[in-house]
């Protein structure tokens, strides 16, 4: 019988068993479509991944974004860029360094993206969103 009730309430409610709420969805896909936008080539943009942290010491989420572009070599680029739950959702964009790993965004003191700090994936959630965002072609 509390299963059943358990089934009906999150029929009604599909929040009501989710887990921790995160950002706003639509924020990051607003990020994402920035970072778009501000590529050399946007036409060749990919969001690899879009991953939520763990909640830091000050009890705040940051965004951690994976992506890729062609670079003026023709090749692709990577390039990560975070939305900082403890800065004021300050989005700041990191490139690798010679060790291919990126000081700030997953290597370093104070790197919110690192392995251990990261709590879930919500690309799928993200990327239609920002496709319809934006705002440059090429």
């Amino acid at each position: 019988m509390k299963f059943l009730l358990l089934v009906v309430l999150a029929a009604e409610h599909p929040m009501a068993i989710s887990q921790s709420p995160g950002p706003d969805i639509h924020r990051v896909a607003a990020n994402a479509a920035r970072l778009h936008d501000t590529m050399l080539d946007p036409a060749s943009f990919v969001l690899d991944a879009v991953y939520l942290t763990k909640p830091s010491k000050r009890g705040n989420v940051s965004v951690c974004y994976e992506y890729r572009s062609h670079n003026t070599m023709g090749g692709y680029s990577a390039g990560r860029a975070v939305e900082d739950g403890d800065d004021h959702n300050r989005l700041s964009t990191y490139t690798a360094a010679e060790s291919g790993r990126y000081p700030g965004y997953n290597v370093g003191w104070v790197a919110p993206c690192k392995s251990k700090n990261l709590d879930r994936e919500i690309t799928a959630d993200v990327a239609p969103l920002a496709v319809a965002l934006y705002r440059k072609e090429r």
